[in-house]
């Protein structure tokens, strides 16, 4: 084997695998021009990068001028921030372990040569329209990866290298294993899938060895003229989903581009909607019924991680993902958004009865003081009702009053006199 391939055999995660192959790739187009036709490498293809890195290894270049002359042609190619600095890293990493050390100092030096910014591409939102949209245009296999990936916050290459060990089905959530060598930090954590996605996952795994069988037999005739490798064995096959990430890009794109979704971002190229964006759709959903430690550990963020296992277990933390469980769910949403906007609405005409009904609880209250103040008045007066009653009884009679000279007394049912000159 050569240079890059020994290089490459440190990293035996499939999708770092493909990243580092790409960033070596991207040094030898740019320094001897493109090796390959296609977006896909050939076997053939591959030999020539073997064979050209071996060639400029062996030809004893001066390694820092053309670091910093790689650096500085991502920048003027329009290459994405994020893109350049991960060729930037493949390629430090490279030379590192050929025994050839680049100084700190002259690090710095290069990096200030890269693009500036981070991400270049400008995303559409993945909400849950969209999303619900892009599974109605997906086939059984991809329909269950993507809803797990959506519901689970793993990266689509952990999903990729689950096998039948690592998943539990009859656990409420159904609980899914992610090993420590399958992982971006090399640390093993645990997540769950929701039911809905539990529901296509089912429904795929009835089909999934007749798939193996056509898989392998569409396969011979590539095998045959060296563009492919031979398949594993189905029997030996135990990963959930037994294709390679290319399998699962293809199924995405070709989702986006039946559902009319396929815009891409002026500046990169790229799609606007990106496999990635799932765990973002994760972490915003979740984080909006749990609280936000329990959805970054359940992400496989480094820094909650340790944090995570000594502050729940594993019983509190699904039954915190149950809580928030209908935020990641495509289809039930719509339908829980529907009810939540008609009991807003009908809790909204409750509000204006029962605003009614303070109004007149405040009246009768007014009426009932006032009538309360009477019967107080009585209370102390009790005259009052009888002669209220009886006009012309005794009690409305002025007796033993002798009239002033001149004048005369008049009685009235007026309990006070009025007088008359003569």
């Amino acid at each position: 084997m050569g240079k890059m391939s020994n290089f490459l055999a440190l990293y035996p995660n499939e999708n770092t695998f493909r990243n580092y192959r790409a960033g070596l790739m991207a040094f030898v187009d740019w320094k001897y021009g493109p090796q390959r036709e296609g977006k896909e490498v050939t076997r053939e293809e591959l030999a020539k990068y073997e064979r050209l890195i071996d060639e400029y290894l062996a030809s004893d270049p001066d390694y820092l001028q053309d670091f910093i002359r790689y650096a500085a042609a991502a920048a003027s190619a329009n290459i994405a921030p994020h893109t350049a600095r991960n060729r930037f890293v493949i390629w430090k990493e490279f030379l590192a372990e050929q025994g050839i050390e680049i100084k700190t100092r002259d690090l710095k030096r290069i990096r200030t040569k890269l693009p500036k910014g981070t991400t270049r591409t400008v995303e559409r939102d993945l909400d849950h329209d969209t999303l619900r949209m892009l599974v109605q245009h997906m086939d059984i296999k991809g329909k269950a990866l993507f809803l797990t990936l959506a519901s689970s916050g793993m990266r689509v290459g952990e999903a990729l290298a689950l096998t039948f060990d690592d998943i539990d089905l009859e656990h409420e959530p159904v609980f899914i294993q992610i090993r420590g060598e399958n992982t971006k930090t090399g640390e093993q954590r645990y997540t769950f899938i929701s039911s809905e996605a539990k529901e296509a996952l089912v429904e795929w795994l009835k089909v999934r060895e007749a798939y193996m069988v056509q898989a392998k037999n569409k396969n011979a005739g590539f095998i045959n003229h060296g563009f492919s490798g031979p398949r594993p064995e189905i029997s030996r096959d135990t990963r959930i989903f037994p294709f390679a990430m290319k399998t699962a890009q293809d199924s995405w794109t070709t989702a986006i581009k039946n559902a009319g979704a396929k815009e891409r971002d002026r500046s990169t190229g790229r799609y606007s909607l990106h496999i990635h964006q799932l765990r973002k759709f994760f972490r915003s959903q979740l984080a909006l019924a749990i609280p936000v430690d329990i959805v970054e550990y359940l992400m496989g963020h480094s820094g909650y991680l340790t944090d995570a296992y000594r502050r729940f277990t594993k019983k509190e933390v699904a039954e915190y993902y149950l809580k928030g469980e209908y935020r990641l769910s495509v289809h039930a949403v719509k339908e829980i958004n529907r009810m939540e906007g008609e009991l807003k609405h009908e809790l909204q005409e409750q509000q204006k009865t029962i605003v009614h009904l303070v109004a007149q609880v405040e009246r009768y209250e007014r009426e009932l003081e006032s009538l309360r103040g009477f019967m107080d008045a009585v209370a102390r007066n009790p005259d009052v009702i009888e002669r209220a009653r009886n006009p012309e009884g005794p009690l409305n009679t002025v007796r033993n009053v002798a009239p002033r000279a001149g004048r005369k007394i008049q009685l009235q049912p007026n309990p006070h006199p009025i007088i008359h000159p003569q």
